[in-house]
Formats: structure tokens, C-alpha cells, sequence
């Protein structure tokens, strides 16, 4: 159950978001589907009853990202997803501790680290997931002469671009994104349909865009402001739209 103040905008409901579930959440504009969504995420509170038991790790995008630290680069943010920006500057720290060494101990001992740091990045996918980084950012209208950028000098649509890539990159097992196609041009909206068809967890989102929507979701989640209810369609985005009216 979700209240906003003395507003009830969800009865006591039940669902399940699982791997290979796709789900349009729609209702009109102030129906709750961005404050349900922060709360599936745990960013928004808690529920008013009932309680939100989560399996693994949750990529959510809200409507207004907030990031952190404006100095990171681009491409270090969307890399952090997987810890693998404080594994890159590491093995950059050891290869000049190794050059710099001036006796044979600090140099064995900065093998020893860089050796170490190597296998943590072969772990997390190794080199070929920065390369897999950088191609979800260029599908998303991130270059790299924007991804060398700091977050801090990035246009609002950019650092939105940004926190969409790491959140894809993530490899999270269910993803919420609220409005994904915002500041995205054409070809990068084409790119996020197939993106996210093909996504083997579950994923949740809200979007304006029809297309989207009849791409992607097999099920449909209608928030209906007047009753506070969740109506659940086990169904494809035509045919809910056959069954809604």
C-alpha cells in the first residue's frame, strides 16, 4: 500500500517483477508511477503496508539523475557500475610504481599489486568490458571525446545519457527506468528498443513513447488514479490496448 499524505495511491496490491518480464507501467500524469517506482527502487521511502522484498542488484533511472561527483569522467562513471573505474586507475597507479621503482622490493611488490589488480579486472569481464561500456555509450549518443569529459561539464541530456549507459552496463538483475528515451535522438531510441527486448532480467518502465512500449513490454501494469489500483495484463502493448478499452 503507497500513500502520499492523507492520498491513497495504491491499494495493498501484490506483483512480481521477474527475469524475462517486461512491463509498461502507465496511468496518467500524477497517477504514482514515478513515486512507485522510487519506492520498488528504495529511493523513495517505504511503503505505507506491505513490504518490497528484492532478490538482487536494481539499475534504476529516475526522471532527474542526480550524480554525485561532478570531477569523475564520463566513462569512469558508467565503468563504476561494475567497479571497474577504481580497478583501471589502480593498475595505471601500479604500472607507474613499477617504472618508478628504484629498488628490486618496490618493484616486486608493485608486480605483486598490478597482478593482482589484473586478475580483479579479468573477473569483471576483463578489457572487453570497457569496450562493451563504450558501446552502449556510443548507441546512446556518447562519443568518446565525451565520455574523456567530466560529468561536471556535460549538458543535463548528456549526464542522462551517461547514467543510462551505467545502468545498462550494470548488468542488473531488474531494471526500473523511468522515461529512458528523454534526451535521446532517433537512432539511439531504435537501439534502446532492442536493447531492452532482448534483456534476460526483468525490467520495468514508464514511458510516453509508443513505440517503446509496443517493442518492448509483454506485460502492461495500468495505475489507475481514481480506484488506487494496479491493473496487471499478462499481454503484449496492442492487445492491452484491445482489452483496456
Amino acid at each position: 500500500e503507497i500513500r502520499v499524505g492523507a492520498r491513497l495511491l495504491l491499494s495493498p496490491v501484490s506483483f512480481q517483477v521477474a527475469s524475462g518480464d517486461r512491463i509498461g507501467l502507465v496511468g496518467r500524469n500524477g497517477a504514482g508511477k514515478t513515486t512507485l517506482t522510487r519506492i520498488l527502487a528504495g529511493e523513495g521511502g517505504i511503503p505505507a503496508g506491505g513490504s518490497i522484498s528484492r532478490t538482487g542488484p536494481i539499475g534504476y533511472l529516475p526522471q532527474d539523475p542526480r550524480t554525485g561527483d561532478l570531477h569523475i569522467l564520463a566513462r569512469d562513471r558508467i565503468l563504476s557500475a561494475r567497479g571497474l573505474d577504481q580497478v583501471l586507475r589502480r593498475l595505471t597507479t601500479y604500472t607507474m610504481a613499477m617504472a618508478e621503482a628504484d629498488t628490486d622490493e618496490a618493484r616486486d611488490a608493485a608486480m605483486k599489486s598490478y597482478s593482482r589488480a589484473e586478475a580483479e579486472l579479468s573477473a569483471a569481464g576483463g578489457y572487453a568490458a570497457e569496450s562493451e561500456a563504450a558501446r552502449i555509450a556510443a548507441n546512446l549518443g556518447l562519443p568518446d571525446r565525451v565520455l574523456g569529459q567530466e560529468i561536471g561539464t556535460l549538458s543535463g541530456g548528456q549526464r542522462r545519457r551517461v547514467e543510462l549507459a551505467r545502468i545498462l552496463f550494470s548488468g542488473a538483475d531488474t531494471l526500473l527506468l523511468d522515461e529512458p528515451t528523454n534526451h535521446l535522438d532517433a537512432d539511439s531510441i531504435v537501439w534502446l528498443r532492442g536493447y531492452l527486448k532482448d534483456y534476460p532480467g526483468g525490467l520495468v518502465v514508464i514511458s510516453h513513447d509508443s513505440g517503446l512500449l509496443d517493442a518492448v513490454v509483454n506485460k502492461v501494469f495500468h495505475l489507475d488514479a481514481n480506484r488506487a489500483e494496479l491493473d496487471q495484463y499478462a499481454m503484449d502493448w496492442k492487445r492491452y490496448l484491445q482489452q483496456r478499452e
